[in-house]
C-alpha cells in the first residue's frame, strides 16, 4: 500500500512538472525539461510498475514464475539500466550509440 501512495506521489509531482514546463516560454527550454523528465520517468515507471505487480496484486493470483521475474527486474535489471537511461542524455555517449548501431 505505501509503494502505491508514493506512485500516486511521483504521478501528482510530474503532472505538476509538465504544466510548468508547458508554461516555459522558450522552445530550447521545454526540450530540455522534457528531455529531463523522460530520462525520469524511463527509470520511475518500470520500477514502480514492477512493485505494485509484485506487491499491490493479490499473490494467490500470480504464477510463482511472474512473482520471480518482477522481483527481479525491480531489485535488479532496473537499477542496472538506469545508468544507461541517464547517460543517454549526453551527447557524446549518443553519436557514440549512432555510429556503434551503424548510424550517420
Amino acid at each position: 500500500m505505501n509503494s502505491l501512495l508514493i506512485f500516486f506521489y511521483i504521478i501528482v509531482s510530474y503532472t505538476l512538472v509538465l504544466r510548468a514546463v508547458i508554461q516555459v516560454p522558450s522552445a530550447a527550454g521545454c526540450k530540455k525539461a522534457f528531455s529531463t523528465c523522460s530520462s525520469h520517468l524511463a527509470v520511475v515507471f518500470p520500477f514502480y510498475g514492477s512493485v505494485m505487480i509484485t506487491y499491490v496484486s493479490p499473490g494467490s493470483g500470480q504464477a510463482e514464475g511472474m512473482q520471480k521475474f518482477t522481483t527481479l527486474f525491480y531489485s535488479v535489471l532496473t537499477p542496472f539500466f538506469n545508468p544507461m537511461i541517464y547517460s543517454l542524455r549526453n551527447k557524446e555517449i549518443k553519436d557514440a550509440l549512432k555510429k556503434v548501431l551503424g548510424g550517420s
